[in-house]
């Protein structure tokens, strides 16, 4: 075909067509054919007539259609006359087909309209006849003598004019065995007909199958490949299942609603796109459909209003106006912009005039997606109006963008492995939309195809891991965090990793109303492989005693810290594996990005460690032989995991190996000179010399790895910039100006500042330290004041509200501090909370967070769960009960250190063993 071709029908039941080369309406050549409806193909297209008649057109081709027909003629031998036609009673008759079961006679074969013809006379095919079983050519005892005939125009430039300019019937009165089992009448409102046998050889099929219906049916549409949708007269749908190339009718029926209550009168449908209309004539897409999901997700509402509408074999959109009755063109509809931007009129002339079309529409040739050369028919005011019709479009109307790919699964299954999947994200974008992008996953198991999703507003994390030399990242939603089993996605390749990370954040980004950047309410979190989370609260955190309607989503910002504070003014501090102090300055807009735009690096060293363990025997001495009770001999620190040099890799993909194995002497409780401490039980203290009552020993092995991030790759991640110490550095920045050297008399491990300039601290030893006289025009303050421990306890961490105090203690209880007062801040009392606590984090309202070893009532939640406090009033600050929130697998999230960005004060930090290091904004000096 040497162009495009559109088809349509106006209200005389005139047919017309469109070809894309000549921009003109051009009326069929058979001017006594009134048609009905129209629906194209790749090859040919279908009509039905105002005489109910089922009418096909071929598009003229340089190849001729030819059928061949074949019969068998049937002898019985005996030993007169030999082989001969005379048959016994019980054989069969003389023409048969091929199983000799139906007869088959010469005469019985008949043209299927008049647009065939056949090409020569009956002959033998020597190809198809019964083996010979002698020298002598005599068959078996029945000769299959095959008579074929072809059918065809005589040349091929009859052929075009045949084709080209001829509407075939197809006649139910017909006695061709082809299609004698078709039904009289089209009868579209009450039965569904299926056409078998259709091929490019034989354009018009074989024969009518009825298909069952559950209802009455009033529009049929069906896709080029396996989609099928049925409107039911009560304006309901159909959706056909099961279809495939070994069953093309399908199996079952599933009812779709309609997108609203007025109900469907039409639908389209395309490759993998399916779009309707309501009685109202308001235009909607069906969103997910796929040949794993052939029933779609939901109905998005696109602007216009349409009666009819047509898709194209690449998913092209065409429709009917309601009021104008012209022919409508979606423009921007590409592989990705499934649903296009805007409706564009399509105006040609025919003979000087304009025609208006009110039917239906056809396109069955593949145009090209600009459509340029059908456009350049439009005049220069229906260009015009459809600018000015485009700008209104694309104020109101939403769009559906569909970013597709292959990664590997996790399958949920046993036996766990990777399966190779088809990865769909929807997104819908447009002005008063409320998003609900979807991830879909497509796959194939036991020959059935499946599928899986995610909707983007619930994902609650996207977390990097690394896993059988794959990046692989882990989608994690309210139901699968308790289920701990997160979608597992992984790319061979770094670049398709991190373009489906940014997509995707980008995605629950936008699907939650998160900017950019996060706010200064936002809650920050280091996991335990030194990824940094951030996540918004919602209002109901700020509320009393309101549970969390749904888990925070949380997204990753590129780097890796040991742990970072923030206060309520958006200024946010970490400090690295190596000891480093970062401040975050916004993504690119802190002071050593300006007057530049040079990618910021953060770099981080750090070390991991895994421990061999041996126990002593008397013949062999200390070997990696232990009893059934003991650890594992290579293990991590615990004993409770097993670690070898060769299961160990990086935390994250981020994370690159710069060493190799090595023994470190630097074990607190000192080694020999092998790096070899030594105990009587793995349970026990070890030592760094041998006794006579030892009999086990370990040593830690270490090996260190460096994180460098280019943080502009991420262009919706934020970053942090290293700190310069430097005074008057410049205006506005988050580093301050200086640094003010405070004493103390042993090494701080903790420190926090409240809401009210209150500065509490926990030494090495666990003493517990309170900041006297501290304010915002003396933020160093005066002495510390010695606060006693809870009762044969040591404390580790301590947090600080507005007028609460919490703190952990070795053993991971929490304790509240009581009698906080303004005349007496120190307090008089601890009392314990809780027990299986890991931080805590407390709010300038005093909302209460942890990071729980153990949740009471959930035995299978493992260290790391995220709990909020409920019902803390001003009468009750110590609150009621705990709300259960995030927790992940120990390979996975588990978070080691958060903290509440509601801080009222500068951002303290210990930096060095024997000294406090105060901050100073430059806002607050």
């Amino acid at each position: 075909m040497s162009g495009s071709q559109l088809w349509a029908v106006d209200v005389y039941g005139r047919g017309f067509s469109l070809w894309a080369a000549g921009g003109r309406w051009r009326r069929a050549a058979d001017l006594l054919l009134e048609l009905k409806r129209v629906t194209g193909s790749q090859h040919c297209c279908w009509g039905i007539g105002c005489d109910h008649q089922v009418y096909l057109h071929v598009y003229p081709s340089q190849v001729p259609i030819r059928h061949q027909e074949e019969t068998y003629e049937n002898q019985r031998w005996n030993p007169v006359d030999g082989y001969t036609d005379t048959l016994l009673p019980t054989d069969r008759w003389q023409w048969t087909d091929e199983s000799g079961l139906n007869p088959q006679p010469l005469h019985s074969f008949v043209l299927p309209s008049a647009n065939w013809e056949w090409e020569g006379d009956w002959y033998v095919d020597d190809e198809s006849c019964g083996r010979e079983s002698s020298e002598t050519g005599v068959s078996d005892t029945i000769s299959d003598l095959s008579k074929h005939k072809n059918k065809r125009p005589k040349n091929a430039d009859e052929l075009k004019a045949t084709v080209k300019e001829t509407w075939a019937s197809i006649p139910p009165q017909q006695c061709h065995k082809l299609i004698t089992s078709m039904p009289r009448r089209i009868e579209a409102v009450i039965k569904l007909w299926f056409r078998t046998g259709i091929r490019q050889q034989n354009p018009e099929g074989t024969r009518w199958e009825p298909i069952q219906v559950p209802r009455e049916v009033a529009q049929v549409s069906a896709g080029p490949k396996d989609l099928l949708w049925l409107v039911l007269w009560d304006g309901q749908l159909l959706a056909r299942t099961g279809i495939s190339k070994d069953c093309p009718k399908g199996s079952s029926w599933e009812l779709v609603q309609p997108p609203n209550q007025k109900g469907a009168v039409h639908v389209a449908v395309g490759i993998t796109v399916v779009w309707a209309i309501t009685k109202d004539n308001k235009v909607w897409f069906r969103r997910g459909v796929n040949s794993h999901n052939p029933t779609g997700s939901g109905w998005i509402s696109i602007g216009g209003e349409m009666v009819m509408l047509s898709m194209g074999p690449n998913d092209q959109v065409w429709g009917v106006g309601s009021d104008d009755r012209t022919v409508y063109f979606r423009h921007g509809v590409t592989a990705t912009e499934v649903t296009g931007r805007s409706w564009v009129a399509v105006s040609a002339q025919l003979d000087g005039s304009e025609i208006s079309f009110s039917l239906i529409l056809s396109d069955p040739g593949p145009l090209s997606p600009s459509i340029t050369p059908a456009l350049s028919a439009l005049d220069t005011d229906t260009r015009t109006r459809g600018a000015q019709h485009d700008e209104r479009d694309a104020s109101i109307e939403k769009s559906v963008r569909v970013t597709r790919g292959c990664m590997c699964w996790w399958r949920d299954w046993m036996p766990h492995q990777w399966e190779d999947v088809s990865v769909m994200l929807e997104q819908v974008t447009g002005a008063g939309a409320q998003t609900g992008d979807i991830l879909y996953l497509y796959y194939t198991h036991d020959q059935e195809k499946k599928y899986l999703y995610a909707v983007i507003k619930e994902v609650t994390a996207l977390v990097p891991v690394f896993r059988d030399s794959l990046y692989t990242m882990a989608v994690y939603t309210p139901e699968r965090t308790k289920q701990r089993l997160p979608i597992l996605l992984a790319t061979p390749s770094q670049q398709d990793f991190n373009t489906w990370l940014s997509l995707l954040n980008e995605s629950c980004c936008a699907s939650r109303g998160l900017g950019e950047h996060p706010s200064k309410q936002a809650l920050w979190a280091v996991t335990c492989k030194g990824d940094v989370m951030v996540h918004e609260p919602s209002p109901s955190l700020e509320a009393p005693a309101q549970y969390l309607p749904s888990l925070p989503h949380r997204r990753q910002v590129p780097a890796h810290l040991l742990c970072v504070e923030s206060n309520s003014l958006g200024v946010v501090w970490g400090i690295a594996h190596d000891h480093t102090a970062w401040v975050y300055t916004g993504g690119g807009g802190g002071p050593s990005a300006q007057g530049k735009h040079a990618p910021c690096s953060i770099s981080d060293v750090r070390s991991v460690s895994i421990y061999e363990n041996q126990r002593w025997n008397p013949m062999a001495g200390y070997t990696d032989k232990g009893l059934p009770t003991d650890r594992y001999m290579w293990s991590d620190a615990s004993g409770l995991r097993e670690c070898t040099k060769d299961n160990t890799s990086p935390p994250s993909p981020q994370w690159t190996w710069v060493s190799d194995w090595a023994v470190d002497y630097g074990v607190p409780g000192g080694t020999d000179k092998e790096g070899w401490q030594y105990a009587a039980d793995f349970q026990v203290t070890f030592h760094g010399y041998k006794t006579m009552k030892d009999f086990v020993r370990r040593r830690r092995w270490a090996r260190l790895l460096i994180n460098v991030i280019q943080c502009m790759k991420y262009k919706t991640f934020l970053h942090f910039e290293k700190v310069i110490f430097k005074v008057n550095y410049i205006s506005l920045k988050p580093q301050g100006n200086s640094w003010l050297h405070v004493g103390t008399d042993q090494p701080f491990k903790s420190i926090c500042i409240g809401g009210g300039h209150q500065v509490w601290a926990i030494a090495r030893d666990g003493a517990v330290f309170y900041r006297g006289s501290v304010s915002a025009h003396n933020p160093a303050g005066e002495c510390w004041y010695h606060i006693p421990s809870p009762p044969k306890q040591t404390l580790r961490q301590v947090s600080v509200g507005r007028t609460s105090v919490y703190a952990v203690d070795e053993n991971n209880n929490l304790w509240y501090r009581q009698g906080l007062t303004p005349s007496y801040p120190q307090g008089s009392a601890w009392e314990l909370i809780s027990s299986n606590v890991c931080k805590v984090s407390v709010g300038p309202l005093d909302q209460v967070w942890i990071i729980a070893d153990k949740v009471p009532g959930y035995p299978s939640e493992s260290s790391g769960t995220v709990c909020h406090r409920l019902g803390v009033k001003p009468m009750q600050p110590k609150g009621l009960s705990w709300d259960f929130g995030i927790g992940c697998p120990p390979t996975t999230i588990i978070i080691t250190h958060l903290h509440h960005a509601l801080r009222h004060f500068p951002v303290c930090c210990s930096l060095h063993p024997s000294c406090l290091c105060v901050l100073c904004p430059s806002n607050q000096v």
